[in-house]
């Protein structure tokens, strides 16, 4: 759910969208009292940059570009403002998956591409450990995380699963999904 973790010194500012911070606090509340920690809203201007070459601190670097962001308490211009549209994209061809209100309960974070991203599985406990230890350790992991790009329509099938929605971009439509791993020569992947 938290788009960005930020650790410096003992405090971590989580960054997620406004209207998401009271369910983020609620499900978190229950575990928090056992390690002594606290949640406190700080309302803060986040300006996101896309870089050809990478820039600390960068949370995504790929060949094509990396993306960082910077927090401050002051609205500032910049010379190049980014467009929301540009930084949704950005994140969606570097397989970041940015939950939504609408997506909240819908996904487990492997179908997220969160164990390659944001999630550590092998450590400590979490909810739904049950299942990620049955799909990722025990069973065979049928289904691959992939980035679609195309200049033609994106419709879901039975072996193609559009993950939150579909981006239309310079032409172009773009959307993260899941695809078994058995039909991928069938989609030129």
């Amino acid at each position: 759910m938290a788009d960005f973790i930020i650790h410096k010194s003992n405090n971590y500012k989580v960054i997620i969208a406004s209207k998401l911070s009271d369910i983020f606090i609620h499900e978190l509340s229950p575990f928090a009292k056992f390690f002594g920690v606290s949640f406190e809203i700080d309302k803060q201007y986040i300006y996101g940059h896309i870089t050809k070459e990478k820039q600390p601190p960068s949370y995504i670097t790929n060949e094509l570009f990396s993306l960082s962001i910077e927090l401050d308490k002051k609205k500032k211009t910049l010379e190049e403002e980014l467009e929301y549209k540009d930084w949704i994209f950005a994140n969606k061809i570097s397989s970041n998956f940015n939950l939504n209100e609408t997506d909240i309960g819908i996904y487990r974070p492997l179908e997220l591409n969160y164990d390659k991203l944001r999630v550590a599985f092998d450590k400590g406990c979490f909810r739904g450990q049950e299942i990620i230890a049955r799909m990722k350790y025990l069973g065979v992991d049928r289904r691959k995380f992939i980035n679609i790009i195309s200049q033609e329509k994106i419709s879901e099938s039975k072996n193609l699963k559009i993950l939150g929605e579909i981006l239309n971009y310079k032409g172009y439509c773009v959307a993260n999904a899941i695809i078994k791993k058995d039909s991928i020569k069938e989609y030129n992947i």
